[in-house]
């Protein structure tokens, strides 16, 4: 089970988009060592597990929660990505 109440946790601010930026932070997102990998290898863990069933529950809200990272720079990108001139 995973909850989402749409907010962010902390406010995100550009004064001046920067697509290159945007670049950079979608590698933190879903590059090799990104969020959405780290998620999804919990949640796999998690699929894969035996034993006590609060291990398992344990990995999914640590995925859940790993899911909830994304959200921030996610936001950043977009925000950098808005209104930016493409390169000539």
């Amino acid at each position: 089970m995973s909850y989402s109440d749409g907010k962010l946790q902390f406010p995100v601010r550009v004064v001046t988009p920067n697509p290159v930026f945007a670049r950079a932070l979608q590698q933190a997102i879903g590059g090799v060592e990104g969020e959405i990998r780290v998620a999804m290898q919990y949640k796999f863990q998690a699929f894969g597990a035996r034993g006590p069933v609060k291990y398992c529950n344990m990995l999914l809200n640590t995925a859940t929660e790993e899911r909830g990272h994304i959200k921030i720079p996610a936001t950043a990108v977009a925000l950098n990505l808005e209104d930016a001139r493409p390169k000539a």
